[in-house]
């Protein structure tokens, strides 16, 4: 896969190749603690690809809303504008399981903005169907962003949306469940349809979102919102130290791969 100005044999727009079917989701939830939070909107959209081309006419698509065991808060409302009131007679999230499992078992891999943050909490609620998603099942559209444009001020998909014009072809709102769906899908065909990158498979494009990351500043710790490189320089023996904890790599993997670069290692532990 190359990047975009470096020269390449083939373009992601005229590549065909076995047919793949990408699993496109997002849930609206009663809060942002993936350990507390349920769901009360639903969306799934299965789109066929040959290579990287959709065939338009096989989109399978389930969008419900879900009535959660616990009533969702003004604040989670003001986000994404469902209301208790909205979700008076309907059905639970278990309702949908069998449906749900149907669409996740046709799937060849899962995207959404953020994977983590909605498989998590799926696969607490429905641990029979989210229970066993391979990590090489996963496309996230965020880390994919992160890549690609790793210095604009926002990877959020609204900001995306409006940077890029995603929205071009959708009707609807956002931070709605189908729309946002509809809105990572739109983005990954952008970044595509584009040559942004040009990966050989599907395959080829999720092992790059996966790949490290360059962190630019700490979000914890005593050098919060400090910039790694200057701590890196003015600060070793704490470099040194954060490589030898143990959570690091296990919490924090694109930081312990930045902080291995930044000791000249090149992947070495010092």
């Amino acid at each position: 896969m190359t990047m975009k100005n470096e020269q390449d044999l083939f373009s992601s727009t005229v590549y065909t190749g076995e047919e793949c079917r990408i699993l496109y989701l997002d849930t609206e939830t009663t809060g942002v603690d993936t350990e507390t939070a349920h769901i009360c909107e639903i969306a799934f959209l299965l789109s066929t690809y040959n290579g990287f081309i959709r065939d338009t006419q096989k989109d399978v698509i389930i969008q419900e809303l879900i009535l959660p065991p616990e009533p969702v808060p003004p604040e989670a409302s003001a986000i994404h504008h469902i209301t208790n009131g909205m979700l008076v007679g309907k059905p639970s999230l278990g309702d949908f399981s069998e449906k749900i499992s149907e669409i996740v078992s046709e799937a060849d891999y899962i995207s959404a903005h953020n994977v983590p943050f909605d498989l998590t909490i799926l696969k607490r609620e429905l641990p029979g169907v989210f229970g066993k998603i391979e990590e090489e099942m996963k496309l996230d559209s965020l880390r994919l962003a992160r890549h690609i444009w790793p210095s604009i001020p926002s990877h959020s998909l609204q900001a995306l949306r409006y940077r890029f014009d995603l929205d071009a072809d959708l009707a609807g709102d956002a931070h709605r469940a189908m729309f946002d769906t509809e809105l990572v899908r739109s983005l990954i065909e952008y970044i595509l349809r584009m040559d942004l990158v040009t990966p050989d498979s599907w395959t080829d494009l999720v092992k790059y979102t996966q790949s490290a990351l360059e962190i630019k500043i700490f979000s914890f710790g005593k050098y919060r919102g400090k910039l790694v490189e200057d701590i890196s320089a003015q600060d070793k023996d704490y470099i040194k130290w954060l490589l030898r904890q143990k959570w690091i790599p296990a919490d924090y993997p694109d930081l312990y791969h930045t902080l291995l670069d930044s000791t000249s290692g090149k992947g070495k532990k010092p």
